[in-house]
């Protein structure tokens, strides 16, 4: 199954070239925690149980995400969601700002497994980016 979770990360958010994850590994020297915003921690739960269900509001989305969420997709990924269940833990593990918004980096633990949602918010607050990795 997790297997097929890690074909959805591709459909769900294809990566720019800013969230390669080689550039995302390079050593940061005395990192300072990333400070939680509970609005963006809410949103990431938020989409999470709407993918979940089989519908996102579209008004959260950017369009190109809402043309990467249509209704085939999560109706072809909803058993994976469903085998997972809500997480019972979300930690903020990493914030980064850009030009054009912030990318947010949590570890969802799950009953069964531990996988990181990544989320990006546009600067005009919609959701252009939702990802599931390991």
């Amino acid at each position: 199954m997790l297997s097929l979770l890690i074909l959805m990360i591709g459909l769900l958010i294809p990566q720019t070239p800013a969230q390669t994850p080689a550039q995302a590994s390079a050593p940061a020297a005395k990192a300072e925690a990333p400070k939680e915003d509970p609005a963006v921690t809410a949103l990431a739960l938020k989409i999470y149980g709407q993918i979940r269900g089989g519908k996102v509001d579209e008004a959260l989305m950017t369009d190109a995400m809402n043309k990467e969420l249509g209704p085939a997709v999560l109706a072809q990924y909803k058993p994976i969601f469903d085998q997972l269940g809500d997480p019972v833990k979300l930690t903020l593990e990493s914030a980064e700002k850009t030009a054009d918004g912030t990318r947010w980096v949590y570890l969802a633990v799950f009953a069964a497994a531990q996988l990181h949602v990544d989320i990006f918010v546009t600067t005009s607050g919609k959701v252009g980016g939702y990802r599931l990795a390991p």
